[in-house]
């Protein structure tokens, strides 16, 4: 898919060919079809492009519109494309030859700055009014796209990518210590618009950015929480507009210039994703490239009551959809460690499940192998279409039955206890030694205070089924879209996810939460479950225990003892000493290197991969930040 990027003066002086030019040449994992570059005097803008739909092929961004006085670029894959072609009134070979960015354009000229909320799917726009010095900017409401951007003195700038902005070599670099310490110890509240340099922020899903010469302001213009409840007669209403629902988010990812392909593990979101888009490609003449991560050596020492291996169940879903060529890959030629630097290098930021990034990275090798353009993902599945449901929406003798009554008292009283009482009671039951389940430092933790300003988070302890849910989805509370299109592009991949589609996350959000346990049978993610009914095999559809990723980590670890101990030195000689406590992080590799033990892989995930991968962008941001300075 195709990005935009651009700069505003906001001192007078003039955007020089040189500034585009530089963001450019960061920008090409999303160029692979060229750039196109419009600058005139205080501003100017930039298209990077990749094209993975027909349509694409006939983008020709920057645009300016004289009459209107506007100089605009996007990118986009829309979803509502149809909807929006008879929307805006346009007809025929107009139709045919407008492409999703030109769509874009004709929604902002016709409805201004409300044109977000015509729009659906994949896409960024920017428009620069040069009358009044006014840059808009917006994102989707919840797709795999990105934009970041700097608010300088002198001047603002956006991109699709932090290396874009870095790029212009003169952003400054100082390291987010709070981001980096709530990345180590996996609290989320370092999602949104913050990113690890203080200096440079992200536009979260479903906002907008207006630039003016006094101000510079974010807007949220669509609210996932505003979603008003659903009604229907029975369970099988909710299972059948499920259905359609969800076949309409798959149907309008499957636009593309060449083969598509899927991840494929054992569970429902990827499952039913693969097994509804093979039948509609299959009537396409097209078959689907599935592919799975598989483990390098046995993992049932590592994994307790979970699935390490989920080859098998793959398996079966592709042989009950058909039309799957399945492709098992236990990605060997990419270590860990290596992984790590890898995704640090695309991100430009560390990322949750360090430990993961060796095979979705292999994977997504393997799709560009394999000659797809487009990947379909099932990320954001489990708080929205295999939602479990919470036991308290069940009737009180299932409610019994699943928390036991002292479990169900617990639960009730905390849930009525006010907000900064339950924090309070927090810090006083807090363990001495609670941050041994990270890499941080304690004098880190200890100077942020940490566990007590984790403790006054809201979201940590919410208390509705609703407020569960929208902690994990609601814009400004997830990553993953900019996460997915970073990574994608790297490897010439459009990575496209039904289960982020607006339209089904709107309709699932509206299901009362009974609905999601069959209390009868005592099945949990029973919507899904339901709609899936003749399209998954049922070892798949019914199987309640959960696949576990990198599930052979401890072994590979082993297996690469030299670039663990390289990584550990290379953190202990930088600035990265002062964020991760090195010698705890050295005790716990010993103790992976021989306990075959689910607590050795939970330690290899929580502390060692993931404390590895903050040092060395500690290491690698300092660095930088001191050239900047310099």
């Amino acid at each position: 898919m195709s990005a935009v990027y651009g700069v505003v003066c906001r001192d007078g002086t003039h955007v020089g060919r040189g500034w585009l030019s530089a963001m450019a040449g960061a920008l090409g994992d999303f160029g692979r079809d060229g750039f196109g570059e419009w600058a005139e005097g205080g501003a100017g803008l930039g298209q990077a492009r990749g094209f993975t739909t027909a349509e694409g092929r006939l983008e020709a961004m920057p645009a300016v519109d004289r009459l209107e006085g506007f100089a605009f670029t996007a990118a986009a894959r829309l979803d509502n494309r149809d909807e929006l072609i008879r929307e805006l009134g346009i007809c025929g070979n107009d139709a045919a030859r407008s492409s999703d960015s030109h769509l874009v354009l004709a929604a902002y000229r016709r409805f201004g700055e409300r044109a977000p909320g015509h729009l659906l799917g994949d896409w960024c726009l920017a428009a620069w009014h040069p009358r009044d010095r006014r840059l808009f900017l917006a994102r989707d409401q919840f797709g795999n796209t990105a934009l970041y951007y700097y608010a300088g003195a002198r001047f603002f700038a956006f991109a699709a990518s932090q290396q874009a902005l870095l790029a212009l070599g003169c952003v400054p670099q100082e390291l987010d210590e709070l981001y980096l310490a709530q990345y180590l110890i996996s609290w989320p509240a370092y999602h949104g618009e913050r990113t690890s340099r203080r200096a440079i922020r992200r536009l979260p899903p479903a906002h907008t950015l207006t630039l003016t010469p006094g101000h510079c302001q974010t807007r949220l213009y669509w609210r996932m929480d505003d979603v008003p409840e659903l009604r229907l007669p029975g369970r099988a209403d909710y299972a059948e507009a499920f259905r359609a629902h969800f076949d309409q988010a798959v149907r309008v990812r499957l636009r593309a210039n060449g083969p598509i392909g899927s991840e494929l593990s054992s569970g429902l979101d990827s499952g039913s994703v693969a097994a509804t888009a093979a039948p509609m490609l299959a009537r396409q003449g097209q078959r689907l490239q599935a592919f799975t991560w598989t483990p390098a050596a046995d993992p049932r020492a590592f994994v307790g009551a979970r699935i390490g291996d989920e080859f098998p169940l793959a398996q079966l879903t592709a042989a009950t959809a058909g039309n799957i060529d399945l492709h098992p890959d236990p990605c060997e030629h990419l270590t860990p460690i290596a992984g790590i630097r890898q995704a640090l290098d695309i991100y430009a930021d560390p990322v949750h499940g360090a430990g993961n990034l060796f095979w979705l990275i292999g994977l997504r090798q393997a799709a560009q192998h394999n000659g797809c353009q487009v990947l379909l993902t099932g990320q954001l599945g489990n708080a929205g279409t295999s939602w479990h449901g919470d036991p308290l929406s069940q009737p009180w003798r299932y409610q019994l039955q699943e928390t036991g009554l002292t479990g169900l008292t617990r639960r009730r009283a905390r849930d009525a206890v006010p907000r900064r009482i339950r924090a309070a009671l927090a810090r006083h039951r807090l363990d001495p030694q609670w941050y041994r389940s990270s890499a941080i430092h304690p004098e880190l933790a200890t100077r942020l205070d940490l566990a007590h300003r984790r403790a006054e988070d809201p979201a940590q302890v919410p208390r509705s089924p609703l407020d569960q849910r929208l902690a994990i989805l609601k814009p400004g509370r997830t990553i993953s879209g900019a996460l997915h299109t970073a990574l994608g592009a790297r490897f010439g991949l459009d990575v496209r996810d039904p289960t982020a589609d607006t339209r089904l996350l709107s309709f699932v959000l509206s299901v009362p939460d009974w609905v999601f346990t069959d209390p009868a049978t005592g099945t949990d993610r029973w919507l899904v479950r339901a709609a899936m009914t003749g399209r998954l095999p049922d070892q798949v559809r019914l199987n309640r225990r959960r696949g576990l990723q990198a599930s052979d980590l401890v072994q590979r670890l082993r297996r690469t003892p030299t670039e663990v101990q390289a990584a550990l030195d290379e953190l202990d000689h930088g600035p990265a000493a002062a964020y991760v406590d090195v010698s705890y992080m050295r005790e716990v590799w010993q103790n992976i290197q021989h306990n075959d033990t689910p607590d050795a892989l939970r330690k290899a995930q929580t502390v060692l991969t993931r404390g590895i991968m903050a040092g060395l962008h500690a290491n690698t941001a300092s660095a930088a930040a001191a050239v900047v300075e310099a």
